[in-house]
C-alpha cells in the first residue's frame, strides 16, 4: 500500500513550469515521463537513504507567483530528511533558485521576438545529479534521438532500482549499480556502442572516489577551467562539455555540432559555411548568456515553422 505526501517549492519569478519541463530533451529520457493529462513530470527517484519513491511534479499557472507542487508516492514512511532531499532534487531539476534577470534585461533591450522569453522562459530542465546529466549527455553524441532514448531506457530498466509499488518503474541507476557488473555484461545489456566503455569507466571512477562529479555543481572555477575538468572525463568532447556547462548553469560556451552549424549558416550567412569561430561570433554580444541566446533562437525558429 502506498502513502502520499505533498511538498511545495516557490521558484524565483518569473517562472514557466510547463515550458521548463519541455524546454530540453531530458523530459523524454527515462526515468522522466510527461503525463499530458495531469500536466505533470513524473519520475522514480532513489533517495540517499535507499528509499525509492514516485514523484509527480506539477506547476501553478501563474508566471509571476509560481509554485511547484510535488506529490510523493512511497511505501512505508517518509522521513523529514527525505522530504528535504526531494525538495532539493526538484529545485535543482527546475532551477528554482536560478536568477535570469540579466538575461531578461538583454532580451528586453532586443525587443520583438526576444521579449517573449521574459515571461518565465529560460530555464532548461536538468537531472537531479551531475552523474545522470553526464551519462545522458554522453548518450546524445553521434546518435539520433531515438537511439539515445533506447540506450537510456535499457540502462534504467536493467540497472535502476525498482519502485516497490510497481517494480516495472525504476530509478536512474547509481554509479555503484553500474560499476558492480563486468564491462562485458554492461555493454551487452545496454547496447550503447562505444559509449558503453565511457559510462562504465565513469561509474567506476566515481565509485573509487577518483571523480567527484557532484562537486562540479557548486564549483567556483572560471568556466574555461571547469570546461577542462569536464574534458578530462572520457567520452566528453567540446560539444558534450558545452552541454554540461549549460546543465551546470554556465552559458558562456556554445555547443557546436551539425545542428548549430546548419541553423547559423542558414539563418545568418545565407547558407554559406563560415568557420566555426565566425559562426559562434553571431552570439558574442550575449556574453555569459550565449548558450541561452542560441538555444532560444533555434527554438523560436522551430516553433515558427
Amino acid at each position: 500500500m502506498t502513502n502520499n505526501s505533498r511538498l511545495s517549492i516557490t521558484p524565483l519569478s518569473p517562472f514557466n513550469f510547463e515550458f521548463t519541463a519541455a524546454s530540453h530533451g531530458w523530459v523524454d529520457l527515462s526515468p522522466n515521463t510527461w503525463d499530458e493529462g495531469q500536466h505533470a513530470l513524473q519520475r522514480i527517484e532513489r533517495l540517499s537513504t535507499g528509499q525509492v519513491v514516485l514523484l509527480s511534479i506539477t506547476g501553478a499557472d501563474s508566471i509571476h507567483r509560481p509554485e511547484i507542487s510535488v506529490e510523493v508516492h512511497y511505501v512505508g514512511r517518509l522521513l523529514p530528511k527525505e522530504r528535504r532531499e526531494i525538495t532539493a532534487i526538484v529545485s535543482r531539476m527546475f532551477r528554482a533558485d536560478e536568477d535570469l534577470s540579466e538575461f531578461y534585461t538583454l532580451c528586453k533591450k532586443r525587443g520583438k521576438r526576444w521579449a517573449r522569453l521574459t515571461a518565465g522562459l529560460g530555464r532548461l530542465l536538468r537531472s537531479p545529479s551531475v552523474f545522470e546529466d553526464v551519462v545522458k549527455t554522453i548518450c546524445t553524441t553521434n546518435i539520433q534521438w531515438g537511439g539515445t532514448k533506447g540506450i537510456i531506457n535499457r540502462l534504467v530498466t536493467t540497472y535502476g532500482e525498482p519502485y516497490p509499488a510497481d517494480p516495472a518503474w525504476r530509478a536512474f541507476p547509481t554509479p555503484q549499480a553500474i560499476a558492480s557488473v563486468s564491462f562485458k555484461a554492461f555493454a551487452d545489456s545496454v547496447r550503447a556502442g562505444y559509449r558503453s566503455e565511457y559510462i562504465h569507466t565513469l561509474a567506476k571512477r566515481v565509485v573509487a572516489g577518483e571523480l567527484d562529479l557532484e562537486a562540479l555543481a557548486n564549483s567556483d572555477l572560471p568556466t574555461p577551467d571547469l570546461k577542462k575538468q569536464l574534458l578530462g572525463i572520457k567520452g566528453v568532447g567540446n560539444y558534450a562539455a558545452a552541454t554540461l556547462l549549460m546543465l551546470l548553469s554556465r552559458y558562456d560556451e556554445l555547443g557546436v555540432d551539425t545542428v548549430f552549424r546548419e541553423f547559423v549558416h542558414e539563418t545568418y550567412f545565407d547558407g554559406k559555411h563560415p568557420a566555426d569561430k565566425e559562426a559562434q561570433a553571431v552570439y558574442e554580444d550575449w556574453g555569459e548568456w550565449k548558450y541561452l541566446a542560441y538555444w532560444f533562437d533555434i527554438w523560436q525558429h522551430w516553433s515558427g515553422k
